[in-house]
């Protein structure tokens, strides 16, 4: 999927930070990138940063890159990564013809300035821009921006910057890479390195033998939670687990469940310790409201919902709701975690006595569904930026990815002032009574975030699959 490819492709090019903690940030391709008042940044770019044709990487390739993102007709999932930027519109593009964005002004070659459109947390900036892997424009600026992703460039990636150069893609088996020599942080230690590409049930067999040095973790390269607690007792790995910070929830369709009495016995019903005790031992954790306990912003007080069958039958019979009614839960296919969570979830709503048919789609299906409003319930996942601005992409009214149709006046009104409040605590207690209203409210319904999995040949020095910075100084390890 993408997510592989976006992983291997951190390999090939930097970025010009890197997130390597919560709030710890890293210089890679900038050498510096300050604050020169609270609404422009100063980057300077490695001087000794160059593409493996020998030309230097400069100040024009980073403002390309920022320009393709911001491009109307370039296909990407970066536009939140730039949306601080003064001069996009409200979908985070260029306005209609306008070809370059002017607040991102070269200086000289290795010099520039970018300017966002209102005052913003520094961090904000350095954690988006993270993200953004700076490509090279003396290769791509002559492409069409719509036909960018199908550019053969992406398959034979042969003018990189990164730690690693791409040798060769075996179709479906693996991808190659050798070591760099010039990477301007330093020559990698490791010569060789191998990206295989294959199910998760292969991946615990070829960590046991040794035929895998490491799993990539995160996303695509994850170990099921059922055999967590086998992997770990393999004498060749060194393991662990970091809390991450995406989780999985019920979607609802708050226009066919308006009232909010059904919402929260919905939640009430549902015995979600249990999932997590039996799905996912020593690999996952119960989840509350819309920041992952992980997070900087989570309130540890905040409203949950205990298993609680009667009062979710005290309340459905407050609220007058038609017993006989029937709901259609969507589990999507794929994550046999979720699916076993589906099954869990339909029978907790029978035992109160509701009618719950289950329906089975593939992830595209489930998202178009999402996307129409046509769905009663839906098992689903969302992930969360450090910065708490980062669920307004879901709870506000007119957020794009707002499936449940939740619409709460004062939800929008914080995320607005938590936007343009500057002093933590102040902000902290915004959206502390933003979390502790959506959970009220309950628009969907948290259950359980899953830990990141690691495990790493005893004799590798690495850092292993984590969230943040696994490749920031992958030319390091060794063996």
């Amino acid at each position: 999927g993408s997510s592989g490819a976006v992983f291997a492709y951190r390999y090939f090019f930097d970025s010009l930070v890197k997130t390597v903690g919560p709030l710890d940030f890293k210089m890679m391709l900038a050498e510096s990138f300050d604050t020169k008042d609270d609404q422009t940044f100063s980057i300077a770019i490695n001087p000794n940063a160059n593409w493996t044709d020998g030309k230097p990487v400069t100040a024009y390739d980073v403002e390309f890159t920022l320009n393709l993102i911001a491009n109307p007709a370039t296909i990407t999932t970066q536009r939140s990564a730039i949306f601080a930027l003064d001069g996009l519109n409200e979908k985070g593009m260029l306005p209609e013809g306008q070809e370059k964005l002017s607040s991102v002004k070269v200086i000289d070659d290795k010099h520039l300035e970018i300017k966002t459109a209102s005052p913003v947390d520094p961090n904000l900036i350095y954690e988006r821009f993270s993200d953004v892997l700076i490509v090279p424009k003396h290769v791509l600026e002559n492409v069409d921006p719509a036909q960018l992703n199908q550019n053969p460039f992406w398959r034979n990636p042969n003018v990189t910057s990164g730690a690693y150069k791409f040798v060769k893609y075996e179709n479906k088996a693996y991808v190659e890479l050798a070591a760099n020599a010039d990477y301007y942080r330093g020559a990698p230690k490791i010569e060789k390195v191998f990206i295989k590409i294959m199910p998760a049930a292969n991946i615990v067999a070829q960590l046991q033998s040794g035929e895998l040095d490491m799993n990539a973790a995160q996303g695509t390269g994850t170990i099921p939670a059922a055999e967590w607690k086998t992997v770990k007792t393999f004498a060749n790995l060194k393991t662990s687990e970091e809390q991450t910070r995406r989780y999985n929830s019920i979607e609802i369709n708050t226009e066919r469940f308006p009232d909010k009495k059904v919402r929260q016995a919905l939640a009430y019903a549902i015995d979600r310790q249990m999932i997590v005790d039996q799905l996912m031992p020593e690999a996952g954790e119960l989840q509350d409201g819309p920041y992952a306990n992980s997070h900087p912003y989570h309130d540890k007080n905040v409203k949950s919902y205990g298993y609680d069958p009667e009062k979710a039958k005290q309340l459905l019979a407050e609220a007058g709701f038609d017993m006989k009614k029937q709901i259609e839960l969507i589990v999507p296919t794929g994550d046999r975690t979720r699916e076993m969570a589906g099954n869990i979830i339909q029978q907790n709503l029978q035992a109160i006595g509701l009618k719950v048919k289950q329906t089975n789609y593939d992830f595209p299906t489930t998202v178009s569904y999402l996307i129409k409003g046509e769905f009663d319930l839906t098992l689903s996942s969302f992930g969360s930026i450090m910065d708490p601005d980062g669920p307004a992409t879901v709870y506000r009214s007119t957020a794009a990815l707002n499936d449940m149709r939740f619409k709460n006046a004062r939800v929008d009104e914080l995320f607005n002032l938590g936007m343009k409040e500057t002093d933590k605590d102040t902000r902290f207690k915004l959206y502390s009574e933003l979390q502790n209203l959506i959970q009220e409210e309950v628009p969907l319904i948290t259950i359980y975030s899953e830990f990141n999995l690691m495990a790493l040949s005893k004799d590798v020095q690495g850092k292993g699959g984590v969230v943040d910075g696994m490749h920031y100084d992958v030319n390091e390890w060794s063996r």
